[in-house]
């Protein structure tokens, strides 16, 4: 149901890791990548940048959210996982838009400063959804 991120962010995720973990990433140092995400009654597209200064990444994901289900609300959420968790996101934030019904909204959702994380990945959630990335 959920596709958790594009190759382009997967490998900006790496790099960034790689950058960190060596030291070298520079104060306020930028990295962008698009994303887009497809449920049954919602898709969305966008940006997910993270500013990085030292050795923490701030993480936000913006773009648009179309709704097609006439019967529910939807939203995005950005996550973030830690090295040497298990693999996969352990930290989510929501945007506070939503679109209920038909329509398109401009969404946002940030994350961070988190240290150390792999990612990210941007999901739609869906009113009622009680997964991790979607609770609250």
């Amino acid at each position: 149901m959920r596709k958790l991120m594009t190759i382009a962010t997967a490998t900006t995720g790496a790099a960034l890791m790689l950058a960190v973990g060596a030291g070298t990433a520079s104060a306020d140092s930028v990295i962008s990548a698009p994303w887009n995400e497809s449920v049954a009654g919602a898709s969305s597209t966008g940006t997910v940048s993270t500013v990085w200064t030292g050795n923490a990444g701030k993480v936000t994901a913006k773009g648009t959210l179309k709704v097609t289900d006439p019967t529910a609300c939807y939203t995005i959420s950005v996550g973030v996982g830690f090295i040497g968790k298990p693999r996969g996101p352990q930290i989510w934030s929501k945007a506070p838009q939503k679109q209920c019904g038909p329509g398109t909204i401009d969404v946002s959702a940030t994350t961070g400063p988190h240290s150390f994380w792999d990612g990210p990945w941007v999901v739609i959630c869906k009113a009622g959804d009680t997964t991790k990335a979607c609770k609250g």
